[in-house]
């Protein structure tokens, strides 16, 4: 198990964008004396390839290092040295499990350890599994503030499990959920209906949306045309993105079959699709992707360290999935000022709220439309977008906001008497 540590103070000099933290009043915590902050233990599978890791990050990096203690737990942090980077300059303790799996049991043992080294007043777990398995074993430990967290409307069942076990697994998750977590913060809305009617407790589920920091996610043309030539992207060529994984939920073969329509109509059209490689298709997206006129107009990149210099180089961002709870990336686009066309799942349409285009889910020819639309718009309306769109991710999306609901959430938790 690798474990990364700062200074006894951790409380580092960092840059001014990183110091602007989300505060609650010193008084929640007057019983505590300085070197006796709350630390708040997050635990994931990971910390990079979602949303639901990016708001991990985001998080302790906005959280005032005076006040909280962070410490993150995660199964395997390797893949992501960039987010551990970002982790270690916010003061927080790193600790990676190197595992592959939840249950294998010198996994199960390390945790153990870690709750029993660190002793968090608050435990927060990332995800589905992790909320049940470092859910009960935090309780194990003595941990009695655990916070669940919603950032999928479904429970997703795990390559190779068989319905019979996701069931089992649901019904545990609906189970625990009324005795194990004190609270169960979702980042959407509709995922809270969702998960009422499987059986958690409505009474302690709370809405945070997502937050991104809209200081680094700005419009920049400079990034986009470097990003552009770094991907052999034309100036001018009209780009649609997507960025993300490739997991079935997000119906890569509608938005394939949408790409082989608009270049029909716009021969000129190049795609990018940012989390993942074309071999990593899987038959119904290799059977799209062969559709498509042009594929040599079509980008692939990896998971990127600076993904606030792709959206620049978009012009329409754009997701096609079945489902979504509150998806990030929605979020970082609009702070870019990049239009977005999405499908009408989850809450992406309350992110939106009209600004941007929304379409029935598995509709590639209604996804190709809107996004023929949006790119013949003239440069006043895709300017008045931009602005609109920028402006209604600081008015209510920001990761200070969202931080300081957490933050909230944290300091009521600690005045509950153990």
């Amino acid at each position: 198990m690798k474990t990364i540590t700062l200074s006894a103070t951790n409380t580092p000099t960092l840059p001014a964008r990183q110091r602007q933290r989300a505060f609650v009043p010193a008084s929640s915590f007057t019983a505590l004396a300085k070197d006796q902050r709350p630390t708040v233990l997050h635990f994931a599978y990971s910390i990079g390839g979602g949303g639901a890791e990016a708001m991990l990050v985001n998080l302790v990096e906005t959280l005032d290092p005076a006040q909280f203690r962070s410490v993150v737990v995660a199964i395997n942090a390797k893949p992501w040295p960039h987010h551990a980077q970002r982790l270690r300059a916010a003061g927080a303790v790193l600790h990676d499990l190197e595992g592959t799996a939840f249950l294998h049991r010198e996994t199960l043992a390390k945790l153990r350890n870690v709750l029993r080294t660190e002793r968090p007043d608050i435990v927060q777990t990332w995800m589905h599994h992790a909320d049940l398995i470092g859910g009960w074993a935090a309780r194990l430990a003595g941990v009695r503030k655990i916070v669940w967290s919603i950032h999928c409307r479904e429970i997703h069942r795990n390559h190779g499990e068989s319905n019979h076990k996701t069931a089992l697994f649901r019904r545990a998750l609906a189970l625990s959920s009324r005795f194990i977590p004190s609270r169960i913060i979702s980042c959407s809305a509709a995922a809270i209906e969702d998960h009422a009617a499987i059986a958690y407790p409505r009474s302690k589920m709370q809405w945070i949306p997502n937050g991104i920091d809209a200081d680094r996610f700005v419009p920049d043309t400079d990034a986009g045309l470097d990003t552009r030539a770094e991907l052999r992207l034309p100036p001018n060529a009209p780009v649609i993105g997507y960025v993300g994984r490739f997991h079935e939920m997000k119906d890569l073969p509608t938005f394939l079959r949408a790409a082989a329509i608009l270049q029909t109509r716009m021969p000129k059209a190049h795609f990018v699709f940012c989390g993942g490689v074309g071999v990593e298709f899987n038959a119904a997206e290799r059977e799209a992707f062969a559709r498509i006129p042009h594929r040599d107009q079509v980008r692939f990149d990896s998971f990127r360290p600076d993904p606030w210099r792709l959206y620049p180089a978009l012009n329409v961002f754009s997701l096609s999935s079945r489902t979504e709870a509150c998806p990030m990336t929605i979020i970082e686009a609009m702070s870019c000022g990049v239009p977005c066309v999405t499908t009408d799942v989850g809450d992406c349409a309350r992110l939106l709220e009209g600004v941007g285009r929304v379409v029935p889910p598995h509709d590639p020819e209604a996804l190709a439309n809107a996004w023929e639309q949006t790119l013949r718009l003239d440069a006043a309306a895709r300017d008045g977008i931009a602005k609109q769109s920028r402006q209604r991710v600081l008015e209510r999306f920001t990761i200070a906001k969202a931080a300081h609901q957490y933050a909230e959430t944290y300091a009521q938790l600690m005045e509950v008497r153990k």
